[in-house]
C-alpha cells in the first residue's frame, strides 16, 4: 500500500492535539494511503493516540546528534518511499531530506520561521495543501470505550514551569466551594513533578471528608479512561487539559501565562484570564495566574455548567 508521511516536531502533548485536527483531515483525503507519524517522544503520542485508526505507525524522532540524525531520516524516508510529505514546521532539513529521497509531493511551511497563532497557520496550510476550503475540524482522541454515567471532575495541577501552575491552595479551595454545592469524585491530573503537591492536596481535602484521587504516578495510556468519564476539566494549560478536552470533557483552562489563543482549536477549552481591569494581554512573558481566584472560577462554573447550577 502507499505510503504518506506526517512529520509534527513540537514536543508537548497539547501540541499534537493542536495538530490532530489537521491530521485526520489528511487521512480522509488519503484513505487508500497508510499515514506514518514522526514526531517527539515527548509527545506522547504512542500512548494516547493507540486507538486512532487514521494514523496506522508513530515514529519518534530519535535523540541523536545532527549528522546521525539526518543519515538515520535519509534511510528511514528511502526505505518507506513515501509518496507525500507533510511537514508542520519551518525549516530547511526535512524538506532537504524529503526532497533528495524522491518523495514526489512535499508540503511544509517555509524555510524562514514566523511569529503565527499555531493553529490558524496549520488549518490554512492543510487547506491549500489538500485544495479544499470547506473542512471541518474535529478534535476527537479516539478511545475504544464510551461511558454514559460520567462522575468525575479532572484537577489539573500540572504544567511545564511554575508560571503555568495556579497555586494548590487555589485549587483546594475551588474544590471545596464546588463540593458545598455538589458532591463529585475528584481526580487529580498532573505527572511525577507533582506528586508531592497532589499528596498535601489529599491530605488537607481528608480532613474535610472530601476524597480525592491521584493520576500523577500513571503513564498517560493509563488515564486514559479516568479522562473518558469525566464531567469537567479545571485546571492549568496543560496536556491534561488537551487531552481533556479532545476526549469531548469540557475543560476551564487557566491562562495567566500562556496565549488564549492557542487553545483555539478545541470548542470544548473555555479560557479563563485574570479579571477584565487587568490590562494587559496574557503571552508568554506573563506572570498573572495569581490574579485568577478561585471565586473567579466558581463562579463561572455555576454560570456555565449545569449540574452545578440552582
Amino acid at each position: 500500500m502507499k505510503k504518506i508521511l506526517v512529520i509534527q516536531t513540537r514536543v508537548g502533548i497539547g501540541d499534537m492535539c493542536v495538530f490532530l485536527p489537521c491530521i485526520h483531515e489528511i487521512k480522509k483525503q488519503h484513505q487508500d494511503y497508510k499515514l506514518y507519524l514522526l514526531t517527539q517522544k515527548r509527545s506522547c503520542s504512542k500512548e494516547f493516540l493507540k486507538h486512532d485508526k487514521s494514523i496506522d505507525k508513530i515514529l519518534y524522532i530519535p535523540k541523536k546528534n545532527i549528522f546521525l540524525l539526518n543519515i538515520w531520516l535519509l534511510n528511514f524516508f528511502l526505505k518507506n518511499k513515501f509518496k507525500k510529505c507533510f511537514i508542520f514546521h519551518y525549516g530547511f532539513r526535512y524538506f532537504f531530506l524529503a526532497l533528495i529521497s524522491q518523495i514526489r509531493l512535499i508540503y511544509f511551511y517555509g524555510f524562514t520561521k514566523k511569529n503565527e497563532n499555531i493553529v490558524d497557520k496549520s488549518r490554512s496550510c492543510i487547506k491549500k495543501w489538500l485544495r479544499k476550503n470547506n473542512l471541518k475540524f474535529k478534535c476527537k482522541i479516539p478511545y475504544r470505550k464510551n461511558y454514559s454515567l460520567k462522575n468525575k471532575i479532572l484537577i489539573g495541577i500540572g504544567g511545564s514551569g511554575h508560571k503555568k501552575k495556579w497555586s494548590i491552595e487555589n485549587y483546594i479551595k475551588v474544590i471545596e466551594l464546588i463540593n458545598n454545592k455538589r458532591k463529585f469524585n475528584y481526580v487529580l491530573a498532573g505527572g511525577k513533578e507533582e506528586i508531592k503537591d497532589a499528596k498535601k492536596i489529599q491530605k488537607i481535602l481528608f480532613k474535610k471528608k472530601i476524597k480525592v484521587e491521584s493520576l500523577c504516578k500513571k503513564k498517560i495510556s493509563d488515564t486514559l479512561d479516568t479522562l473518558n468519564r469525566s464531567l469537567l476539566y479545571i485546571g492549568n494549560d496543560t496536556g491534561f487539559m488537551h487531552l481533556a478536552a479532545s476526549m469531548d470533557v469540557k475543560s476551564y483552562g487557566l491562562f495567566g501565562t500562556t496565549p488564549v489563543n492557542y487553545a483555539s482549536y478545541n470548542k470544548k477549552i473555555i479560557t479563563i484570564t485574570p479579571r477584565s481591569k487587568i490590562k494587559k494581554e496574557i503571552n508568554y512573558n506573563s506572570n498573572m495566574m495569581n490574579y485568577i481566584t478561585p471565586y473567579d472560577v466558581f463562579r463561572l462554573i455555576k454560570k456555565e455548567f449545569f449540574l452545578l447550577s440552582g
